[in-house]
């Protein structure tokens, strides 16, 4: 360990405390991964979140000129190396190693909700992309792009799942599996509705909150008398029950209700428990999903996949991932006093900037603060974080 700290090298010691080699073992040739094992991978790959140059060649470049970097990453990094792993890895160990770091961090995270609220949202986000370079980005005659689709637990902004497919594969399509687990709710968009998706969260005993297409008949069961005026930045305008016409067998509700410039909104679920006014702002709660998506792509470098085969874009977008979660944790655990964002770019400007060095103001402090924590786990106790 160098006598010398820095807050990319402090996050990669972070990442060790959590051992996930053992996931990447199960695959047979992973003993002949001498250069760059799994865990290896998911290190370098974070590491890229952190650093300023943008693209392999200024990721590698960084590994090589910056000392602390290379020694916390255990080695050099080979350009055919690397870019061989992202071919080859395979994206369900990365996704396996990524839910062992959630769950082994994901406690530290801020609570924006309620504590107990089982509440995920589910949406999905385009990546433009040149289909001349990635000809599996499949989406329009002359462009191509990438279709991101998340679930994200909505108390801690934290993704649970993730898909990644062409462009032009819609939200409900089987090509985009997802867990759905019980007791939990999911809120999502009207590109979502789909009667055997919708019936596959019921039989998981899940449940839905979902915007109703245009378009699509329904029979009035019974009706429930809504408050008047305005509730919740909304004017609820009827609460059914209801029968769909494409869905006949199963009794569902109906919120309906106006937004101040006079749109209507049909939101459908199987929550008979909560009240019209609550069911129309859990819907309004979906933008947040939408609002992660803008963050990530800001703040994260996932906008030019490191590689051009079809599992380079998801590890990267996993690497984002535990990135992000790290920097929430770090920002809790180092009670940061300012915003998230003033935090990330923070770090992202002194990513490779000693602690030793940095100006003695509330980010050093901080980051003495997560070292100092970090010192006292088992893992670390050997080769202590010193200055």
């Amino acid at each position: 360990m160098p006598e010398s700290i820095t807050l990319v090298s402090l996050m990669l010691h972070a990442l060790k405390c959590v051992s996930v080699q053992d996931i990447f073992d199960r695959d047979p040739y992973e003993s002949r991964r001498t250069a760059l094992k799994g865990e290896k991978l998911l290190h370098v790959l974070v590491a890229y979140q952190m650093v300023r140059q943008p693209g392999m060649r200024g990721l590698l470049r960084a590994i090589d000129e910056h000392a602390p970097l290379q020694a916390a990453l255990g080695g050099p990094v080979a350009r055919n190396t690397l870019a061989n792993a992202l071919t080859q890895r395979p994206v369900e160990q990365m996704i396996e190693a990524w839910m062992r770091v959630s769950a082994s961090y994901g406690a530290g995270v801020e609570r924006l909700g309620k504590k107990f609220a089982r509440i995920a949202l589910v949406d999905s986000s385009l990546l433009k992309l040149s289909l001349a370079v990635y000809d599996w980005a499949e989406y329009r005659q002359e462009s191509g792009a990438a279709k991101m689709h998340a679930v994200l637990e909505w108390t801690r902004r934290i993704p649970e799942q993730l898909v990644v497919t062409a462009g032009k594969v819609h939200d409900a399509n089987r090509a985009v599996p997802m867990v759905w687990k019980p007791g939990w709710t999911y809120v999502q968009d009207r590109g979502y509705v789909s009667f055997a998706r919708l019936a596959q969260m019921r039989v998981c005993g899940a449940h839905f909150v979902v915007r109703l297409k245009r378009g699509m008949q329904w029979r009035v069961l019974a009706r429930r008398p809504v408050p008047l005026g305005r509730q919740g930045g909304v004017y609820l305008r009827g609460d059914q029950t209801v029968r769909l016409a494409g869905w006949p067998e199963v009794e569902l509700r109906l919120v309906s209700y106006q937004l101040p410039d006079y749109r209507w909104v049909f939101v459908l679920t199987d929550r008979f428990d909560l009240t019209a006014s609550s069911v129309a702002r859990l819907y309004k709660e979906r933008w947040k999903i939408e609002n992660w998506w803008k963050w990530i792509k800001t703040m994260l470098k996932i906008k030019r996949p490191l590689g051009e085969s079809t599992t380079a874009l998801p590890l990267q977008l996993i690497a984002a991932f535990v990135t992000d979660l790290l920097w929430r944790v770090f920002k809790a655990f180092g009670h940061f006093p300012a915003s998230l964002y003033e935090f990330v770019t923070r770090c992202q400007e002194l990513s490779l900037v000693r602690l030793a060095d940095m100006v003695d103001g509330a980010l050093r402090q901080a980051l003495e603060r997560i070292r100092q924590h970090f010192n006292q786990l088992p893992v670390l106790s050997q080769t202590s974080l010193s200055l």
